[in-house]
C-alpha cells in the first residue's frame, strides 16, 4: 500500500510538472497527498486566477491557512461590490481582523494582506516547476 502511494505521488508530481493537472489531481486525490493538492490550489489561485477552484483543492487538503486567506479575500471582494460603507466595522474586526480593502490589481482581483509565510510558501511551490 505504501509503495502504491509513493508511486501515485511520483506520477502526480511528474504530471503536474508536465502541465497535466487533471492527471495530477487524480493521483494526488487517490494517494491522499495534501501537499500536492495544495500545489494544485496554488496553481489555480495564483497562475490561473481561479480562487473558487483553488478553494476546493485547499479544502480537500485541509489547508486551513489558505482557506482563511480566501475567506478574507471574499470579505474584501464583497465589500468592494456592495460598498465598504455597507459592511459593519465590528463584523470585519470580530470575524476577519486582517480583512481590509487594499484595492484591486490590473486583472480586477481584490488584493488583501497575505502573511509572509504563506506568500513565501506559494512562491516556493510556483518556482519549483
Amino acid at each position: 500500500m505504501a509503495q502504491e502511494r509513493i508511486e501515485l505521488i511520483r506520477k502526480g508530481n511528474e504530471a503536474f510538472n508536465n502541465g497535466d493537472y487533471s492527471l495530477a489531481r487524480d493521483c494526488f486525490i487517490k494517494a491522499g497527498y495534501g501537499d500536492g493538492l495544495i500545489r494544485l490550489g496554488d496553481y489555480y489561485m495564483y497562475e490561473k486566477r481561479l480562487p473558487l477552484l483553488a478553494y476546493g483543492y485547499y479544502r480537500k487538503a485541509g489547508a486551513s491557512d489558505k482557506i482563511e486567506d480566501l475567506h478574507r479575500r471574499m470579505v474584501s471582494a464583497l465589500g468592494e461590490w456592495i460598498g465598504q460603507d455597507k459592511l459593519k466595522p465590528e463584523f470585519q474586526a470580530r470575524n476577519h481582523p486582517q480583512a481590509r480593502y487594499v484595492g484591486t490589481d490590473a486583472d480586477g482581483m481584490v488584493r488583501v494582506p497575505v502573511s509572509g509565510d504563506l506568500m513565501r510558501r506559494a512562491r516556493q511551490i510556483l518556482d519549483s516547476k
